[in-house]
């Protein structure tokens, strides 16, 4: 009996080495879609439409110039929530926006280059600067203070 007793408390001590080598790898990929997210410190989240992005956006409140007839919702945002990039495919022009001089770029190219040359005017989709791409619109902010997030300009 005591050998039984030997090897399930050997079994378990394997088994609790084993979890605490895969837990962090575990919640390493769960964290964010993209692996070097983590190491660039940002979370990156895709929506199949406004709806399901009203349900699941993560960090802040979702933008209000998202369209509601965009599709394939793309987010990228610092952990701080201090910058965010937002690349939507389809949708009508954002509403409450209106055309002002662009201020800053995105601070993430993956969704997208703006070309060449930029833009001089985007909408203001307060607090977000938003242009029109060939699949839909992009988005986005920069702080303009030290720890700003766009929530704290609504």
């Amino acid at each position: 009996m005591s050998h039984l007793t030997a090897s399930s408390s050997s079994r378990r001590l394997r088994l609790a080495a084993a979890a605490g080598l895969v837990a962090p790898l575990l919640a390493l990929t769960l964290a964010a879609c993209n692996p070097m997210d983590v190491l660039e410190k940002v979370h990156s989240e895709e929506f199949d439409d406004r709806a399901a992005a009203e349900k699941g956006w993560v960090g802040v409140a979702m933008p209000e110039w998202i369209p509601a007839d965009a599709t394939k919702i793309k987010n990228t945002a610092t952990n701080d929530e201090t910058n965010s990039v937002i690349a939507v495919e389809g949708g009508s022009a954002p509403e409450g926006c209106e055309k002002k001089e662009r201020l800053a770029l995105p601070f993430d190219d993956r969704y997208g280059e703006l070309g060449e040359p930029l833009p001089t005017e985007v909408f203001a989709c307060e607090p977000y600067e938003v242009v029109q791409t060939e699949t839909g619109w992009l988005g986005w902010f920069n702080a303009r203070e030290e720890n700003q997030t766009p929530d704290d300009l609504r």
